[in-house]
């Protein structure tokens, strides 16, 4: 967006299609190098490395990744605790050290490169408040860019009328946690309509599919972010589900899923919880605070079509004006400016700044 306006020049590199060399020219021509959730010890020597040069650096990050539930598969490279699980009565490690390519010590590092990079970086961006109140002791030019929707992107196709109401959850391997939840709540809502409504599932959680009949779920798998939008326009939902685990971790998220599901005119349903503090109830959404509320929630959508359409007419106009790409745009850049202002400092003086070894560099601390 920052290209298409016309405001900066912008080029983005991707480290899995990118040979070195290209990547290299690339990072030698900017002046601001903004990195997306990095971390990692070659990380913080690059870092260093950039600032010495005379580059503005910028992380941005919209998760908490230390922070996730263990059903997430990340938590692989990403957890440190061993954790054991009572699984049908009988007592189970689910992440053992040194088991199936979880390393509490590798992950330890990965933990600690982030802190150092949090301190190296000229300044770091964040989608939330929650996110920002984490990291401030460790930068103190954090800057809150709203995760926003490209509105030429995300377009609502014309309602297709179905004898089904279609209920959608778009959701990645993050949400295992989220697995039962739905499922519960789901199936409380089939024993209700049965086939009056239809489950559609767009994500890789295969967990999913043996929970429900075939004539029950209706199952896509993700595709690229180029198509992403009109994938979602084209599984023409009546309702959207939120719907949010009460762990730290997703404390941390911000309402995209609401935005994505608004932009394309679908009221949705969700947890009553930080992320979705922006949702006005029975204005812009529904919120739920339990299970039994979520199906209550999903009920009265199911059975009153004019609240539907009220409450996705309501969302769309306040996305549009409050989580609008084109409008907020100029947050990144004014973001990015005044971070390679604040670092447009004599070389002698860049190079005080970053003079310190990265405690990641060193080994002393890791128990």
């Amino acid at each position: 967006m920052i290209s298409k306006l016309g405001l900066s020049e912008v080029r983005i590199f991707d480290g899995f299609e990118m040979s070195v060399s290209e990547m290299e020219e690339m990072l030698n021509w900017g002046d601001v190098i903004v990195q997306q959730s990095p971390m990692g010890i070659q990380t913080v020597a690059n870092t260093v490395k950039f600032k010495q040069s005379g580059k503005t650096v910028i992380g941005d990050y919209d998760d908490l990744s230390f922070s996730l539930s263990p059903f997430n598969p990340a938590y692989r490279t990403l957890g440190l605790q061993e954790v054991k699980i009572n699984y049908r009565g009988f007592d189970e490690m689910l992440w053992k050290d040194g088991r199936d390519g979880f390393v509490i010590k590798e992950n330890y590092f990965r933990y600690k490169s982030l802190q150092d990079l949090l301190h190296t970086f000229d300044a770091v961006t964040t989608s939330t408040k929650f996110i920002k109140n984490k990291y401030k002791e460790f930068n103190e030019n954090i800057y809150i860019l709203p995760n926003s929707i490209d509105f030429d992107l995300f377009k609502p196709f014309p309602k297709k009328r179905n004898d089904q109401i279609r209920i959608g959850w778009t959701a990645s391997d993050s949400h295992y946690a989220e697995i039962w939840m739905v499922k519960r709540i789901m199936r409380k809502v089939f024993d209700k309509y049965g086939d009056k409504i239809k489950f559609v599932l767009l994500g890789n959680l295969t967990e999913l599919y043996s929970e429900f009949k075939s004539h029950e779920l209706e199952r896509h798998d993700f595709i690229g972010l180029d198509v992403y939008p009109l994938k979602q326009a084209a599984l023409n939902l009546d309702i959207g589900l939120c719907p949010l685990d009460n762990i730290e971790f997703n404390l941390a998220k911000s309402p995209l899923k609401w935005s994505e599901y608004a932009a394309l005119k679908i009221p949705s349903v969700c947890s009553r919880l930080e992320p979705y503090t922006c949702v006005e109830e029975g204005i812009t959404g529904l919120l739920a605070a339990n299970e039994g509320e979520f199906v209550d929630k999903i009920c009265q959508l199911v059975e009153d079509e004019k609240l539907r359409s009220t409450i996705a007419n309501n969302a769309y106009e306040k996305n549009y004006s409050d989580y609008n790409l084109e409008k907020n745009i100029t947050l990144w850049v004014e973001a990015y400016e005044q971070a390679r202002e604040k670092c447009e400092l004599p070389l002698l003086d860049r190079e005080a700044l970053v003079k310190d070894i990265p405690r990641t560099l060193q080994t002393s601390d890791i128990k």
